[in-house]
């Protein structure tokens, strides 16, 4: 878990300090690729706690994110529909509800504690 959160850490402060240009046509496969890896991670921090975490599993999940997440974006745009928003919400409702679960998990263990 220390993990994570330092490079978490690590990777916002390198975001801020560092001067990456991008061409803004790229600015929904960046929020999808940013949205995969969120959600990814999250579903790993899940796993570790149910004891479920193997990391091909991860990995698969990863992948399988990013590419039906880029995807659709590049259907979208070719098809000139907001596609993508599909993958926006399904990984907004899955990183809402993994939290929700992850934050019921350390206030049970939390309350036997106490």
């Amino acid at each position: 878990m220390i993990y994570v959160a330092a490079g978490l850490i690590l990777g916002i402060v390198a975001g801020l300090n560092l001067n990456i240009l991008y061409n803004p046509d790229y600015i929904v496969y960046i929020s999808l690729g940013i949205l995969a890896i969120l959600n990814t991670i999250l579903n790993m921090l899940y796993e570790n706690k149910t004891g479920e975490l193997t990391f091909p599993k991860s990995i698969a999940f990863l992948l399988t994110d990013l590419f039906f997440a880029l995807f659709l974006g590049f259907v979208g745009e070719q098809l000139g529909l907001p596609i993508y928003l599909a993958a926006v919400f399904a990984f907004g409702n899955n990183i809402y509800k993994k939290l929700r679960i992850l934050v019921n998990i350390f206030l049970e263990k939390f309350n036997k504690n106490k």
